[in-house]
């Protein structure tokens, strides 16, 4: 089978090749910058092009002819609807890699199933993911269109983790090595729900072109949500540290000034994750994760090696919490 994927190899997608290729599929991907992927894929079949150049879009994956695709950098409604005029009528399956933020914070069930009641999503971001999704799900119900939404939960890669702000952990990791004091959202027992980016992209691998999967959504992640302490544990355990935890309330964190200009992950603080795999587990009860912490281990790896790791004397805006929220413990 010939599986055309938009976007990628990144830190989910990689997976998803790696997985369809030691199975023996056709793959090949569309993307930018695809001589410098080609290195690291030289038996890979690459397409250059822009996500939002239809025409080159287009001409890609007639010369192709997949009947199978994934499309992992569909940001936009006009995005969906370009690519379903291409490949309406001419495909098995389409599997859109959507977000777990289009169930909407809080979440009104946890741990949060597919089928449970959704709230407004919160941001732009979030809120285009869901009018892609139910345009799909519209062309599934009216037409039998045959597309699978995928919705990842927060995912750890080789070039990001999830931290409280958007610094991917390039400044937070290396405190922590450091054996520096490290800031934990509320009393450390809040749920957090990340999986392994390369492990996710395998799922997704093991979706694509299965007949139970049309008109279905998946939530896709690591079977089990951990606490925030269970999360800075997998970081201490891997370089052997055990720093000493500040753990400050969210609304002190939220107010303190020059958080959300930095840019807070507002689900990493502030509410519980735990999502449900149900779906995913009814319908390949066989699939077999991979742990978690390989996800961590390969995510410091990578920083090592290539010399992303701020230098833990920096200053940064943890530290600053960190400083002002014990004077206002002792008094001061």
């Amino acid at each position: 089978m010939q599986v055309f994927i938009i976007g990628g190899p990144g830190n989910i997608s990689r997976g998803t090749v790696d997985y369809l290729l030691e199975r023996g599929y056709d793959v090949a991907v569309y993307t930018r910058n695809a001589a410098a992927k080609r290195v690291a894929y030289p038996d890979l079949r690459f397409y250059e092009g822009d996500r939002q150049d239809a025409e080159t879009l287009r001409r890609a994956f007639e010369d192709f002819g997949a009947d199978l695709v994934i499309d992992t950098i569909c940001f936009e409604p006009e995005e969906a609807q370009t690519l379903y005029r291409i490949v309406r009528g001419c495909i098995r399956h389409l599997v859109f890699i959507s977000t777990v933020d289009t169930y909407g914070y809080p979440l009104s069930r946890l741990p949060f199933r597919e089928h449970d009641a959704v709230r407004p999503a919160r941001g732009a971001y979030a809120q285009k993911k869901r009018i892609i999704e139910l345009f799909y799900l519209d062309k599934w119900h009216k037409e039998g269109f045959p597309a699978t939404i995928g919705r990842p939960s927060l995912s750890i890669g080789p070039n990001f983790c999830p931290m409280l702000f958007w610094d991917w952990g390039f400044r937070t990791v290396p405190k922590i090595k450091a054996n520096q004091p490290i800031l934990v959202p509320g009393d450390g027992n809040g749920l957090m729900h990340v999986g392994w980016g390369y492990d996710v992209g395998r799922m997704i691998g093991r979706i694509i072109g299965d007949a139970k999967s049309p008109g279905k959504g998946y939530t896709l992640s690591a079977p089990d949500c951990l606490t925030r302490d269970e999360y800075i544990s997998l970081f201490t355990d891997c370089l052997g540290t055990n720093p000493e935890r500040v753990y400050i309330p969210p609304e002190y964190i939220e107010r303190y000034p020059g958080v959300q200009e930095t840019g807070i992950i507002y689900h990493l603080y502030r509410v519980n994750m735990a999502f449900s795999l149900e779906n995913f587990q009814h319908d390949f009860p066989d699939y077999q994760w991979l742990p978690l912490r390989q996800g961590v281990e390969e995510f410091i790896r990578a920083g090592e090696s290539a010399g992303r790791f701020q230098d833990p004397q920096v200053e940064i805006l943890e530290d600053r919490l960190i400083r002002d929220w014990k004077l206002r413990l002792a008094g001061w």
